[in-house]
C-alpha cells in the first residue's frame, strides 16, 4: 500500500463522493466504493492517533482488512442502526454469494451483479458514506 496521510484519505473521500455523484452506473458505484473506503481507514487512524497509513505495523488492520469494508464497521463499531448490516451480492451469472470486499472487483472489471443486490450494495455505501460524513471531522 502506498503511504497516505489521515488528511489525504479525508480529502479522497470527498473527491471520490463528490465524483460519485457527478456519473451513473458502475463508475459512479466504484467511487463511492472508494469514497468509503478511504474515509472508514482516515477514521480509523484518527481514533488510533496515527498520522498516516505507513505509522501502521504491516500485521495491523489496514493490511489484515483492506477492501473488506464490513470488517472496518465491525472495527469502528458502528451502530447497527446507524449502517445496516453489509450486504452479501451475487454476480448475475454464475456467482455465489460473495462480500463487500469483491463488489470494487465486480464494478471495475464491468461484472454484472443481479439487479436487487446492486441496489442494496449502493444503498449500503450511501448509508455508511452519511454516517462518515457525521464522524469523519470529529
Amino acid at each position: 500500500m502506498i503511504p497516505a496521510s489521515k488528511s489525504q484519505l479525508q480529502q479522497a473521500f470527498y473527491t471520490h463522493l463528490s465524483e460519485s455523484w457527478q456519473r451513473k452506473g458502475i463508475s459512479s458505484h466504484l467511487l463511492l466504493f472508494y469514497a468509503a473506503e478511504c474515509g472508514i481507514k482516515s477514521i480509523w487512524l484518527r481514533e488510533k492517533n496515527l498520522k498516516a497509513t505507513d505509522d501502521i505495523d504491516a500485521k495491523d488492520k489496514i493490511s489484515k482488512h483492506g477492501h473488506n469494508l464490513a470488517e472496518w464497521q465491525k472495527e469502528l463499531k458502528i451502530p447497527a442502526n446507524q449502517v445496516k448490516q453489509t450486504p452479501h451480492f451475487d454476480l448475475a451469472k454464475g456467482g455465489s454469494s460473495l462480500d463487500i470486499s469483491k463488489a470494487h472487483e465486480a464494478w471495475r472489471y464491468n461484472i454484472s451483479i443481479k439487479p436487487q443486490d446492486q441496489k442494496a450494495l449502493v444503498e449500503w455505501l450511501e448509508s455508511l458514506c452519511d454516517w462518515i460524513k457525521e464522524k469523519i471531522n470529529q
